[in-house]
């Protein structure tokens, strides 16, 4: 039995067990190898302090191997069920542990628009940092206006032939500092996508401008859309903890749920922000209070 399982791998879980070995707990990471952390994903990452500029991915590592040196270990396995006890099974194994600290982040938001599934891998894509190098020299648009858009859209602007961004508004939610770079992007404003069309892989986009209702066709050959995240709750419903109205799981200061011997940190808790900053921060605070849960303080 483990003091501490923690379930996610990203910022949050990682920070939670270096903070767990370091006072002494026996603890374990369990990292969904479906659902890469959003960090891994970054394309780059510019506002974690000491750092100037690195890729999402190389911090990660960073992280991992800093948690691997101190004897934690972590598993690219899926928690598929969770018990009171507290029992964590995986299509591999099942672990048993005093106390739980949930990091799990959040997935992409899904578009609901024709043609998503159907073109899912087949110039569909969710993840420009994974799928960008696969459009060299092609036409790419990018759905979205947040910093993840963005990221998305600078990426490909040196990778592909062509690159549009869609926004739904006339304005983007993305830090300026981002959007100032976008010069070689075409934006689309005020308009949301309505159906991806193809034979056997996306040709076309088809869009419409919401103000005044015309649509248009785009030839593309891929649309990556980055609309914003849904955290990944589905697993805590087996052990009742509670979730805001949005999804995300509901902790106090010292990142305690409703359920003694439970927290929560990073993405799937319910912050006002979500950085890779704040999730370290969480990961910390997590880790120190189910400390004190266990030696009963």
């Amino acid at each position: 039995m483990y003091d501490i399982i923690i379930i996610g791998g990203g910022p949050a879980g990682l920070t939670a067990a270096l903070f767990a070995k370091r006072h002494g707990l026996d603890v374990i990471v369990l990292d969904n190898p479906e659902q890469p952390s959003n960090m891994f994903l970054a394309y780059c990452v510019e506002n974690w302090p000491g750092t100037e500029k690195i890729a999402g991915q190389a911090l990660l590592d960073n992280m991992r191997r800093q948690v691997k040196k101190l004897g934690i270990p972590i598993r690219n396995e899926k928690a598929v069920t969770l018990s009171k006890g507290f029992l964590v099974r995986t299509p591999e194994n099942h672990y048993e542990s005093r106390s739980l600290i949930l990091s799990m982040g959040m997935k992409n938001r899904k578009a609901d628009i024709n043609g998503e599934e159907k073109f899912l891998g087949k110039g569909v894509s969710y993840c420009t940092c994974c799928d960008a190098p696969l459009f060299k020299n092609k036409t790419a648009v990018v759905i979205g206006g947040g910093n993840s858009a963005v990221h998305g859209a600078l990426m490909l602007k040196d990778i592909a032939k062509k690159t549009y961004l869609i926004h739904r508004r006339d304005k983007l939610r993305a830090e300026k500092v981002l959007a100032d770079r976008l010069d070689g992007v075409e934006i689309i404003w005020d308009s949301t996508p309505e159906e991806i069309m193809g034979k056997k892989t996306v040709e076309k986009l088809k869009i419409k401008n919401i103000k005044t209702g015309e649509s248009r066709m785009i030839e593309t050959d891929s649309v990556f859309i980055e609309i914003g995240y849904v955290p990944t709750t589905e697993l805590v419903k087996g052990i009742n903890v509670k979730i805001d109205s949005c999804g995300f799981i509901i902790t106090d200061n010292e990142k305690k749920t409703n359920i003694p011997g439970v927290f929560s940190a990073g993405d799937v808790s319910s912050n006002v922000l979500k950085q890779i900053t704040t999730a370290v921060s969480d990961g910390s605070v997590a880790a120190v209070s189910a400390y004190k849960y266990i030696k009963g303080e």
